[in-house]
């Protein structure tokens, strides 16, 4: 009988009927057990786990593997797990891996907003991202804005530049690997940029 089974069959004697969640887990893995035990007694347990969005990035933070996440999601999801975790690739050891998340978070792509303004005069402390943001929501409802730069799927840079009667902006639309979604290019008003990196956003989202 190998060590893990023996090990496995312990846990479950000490557990009982014990109902695990986020922090036993944690715990599991400080005590120095391994993937395969923690796993089996996710598995074999009681669950009452927090997988929303901040509950899964704790877990990542703690130490807790992505085979884990994924077996805590399921555990959660018993009876349509497949649909509800959005899979996730192997890395390298040591690499950030993508945590998985519940699929229904997957409809609307991410977008973050982030603007530089050079500008003189009372224009000089606006905040262009704020006018993005408004301009977003109302042009662009099939996108969800987001402050959070860690769980965007695409970044949208404003370089906006404002002296006297004179206004240029450039707009440029990326990936979350970083890659160039559109060309940057020059824009006759945020609005109208706005409107363009939006068709290019839906475009790129549809063909995943």
């Amino acid at each position: 009988m190998s060590k893990v089974v023996i090990a496995v069959g312990f846990l479950v004697l000490l557990l009982g009927q014990q109902t695990l969640n986020n922090d036993s887990v944690v715990g599991l893995m400080k005590a120095g057990f391994s993937e395969d035990v923690i796993i089996s007694a996710i598995n074999r347990s009681l669950g009452a786990y927090d997988t929303s969005v901040d509950g899964l990035i704790a877990l990542k933070n703690a130490g807790i593997t992505n085979k884990e996440i994924s077996a805590i999601v399921a555990k959660a999801y018993p009876q349509n797990s497949a649909a509800q975790v959005v899979p996730v690739a192997e890395s390298a050891p040591g690499a950030r891996a993508a945590l998985p998340i519940p699929a229904q978070s997957a409809k609307k792509p991410r977008v973050f907003l982030r603007a530089q303004s050079h500008s003189s005069g009372w224009h000089e402390s606006r905040d262009q991202a704020m006018e993005m943001s408004k301009d977003f929501q109302e042009l662009c409802p099939q996108v969800q804005v987001s402050l959070n730069q860690h769980l965007m799927d695409y970044t949208v840079e404003l370089n906006h530049t404002e002296h006297s009667f004179v206004r240029e902006n450039q707009m440029q639309v990326a990936n979350k690997d970083g890659d160039l979604v559109t060309k940057t290019e020059k824009t006759a008003s945020i609005k109208g940029g706005v409107r363009k990196a939006c068709d290019a956003i839906v475009a790129d989202w549809a063909k995943k």
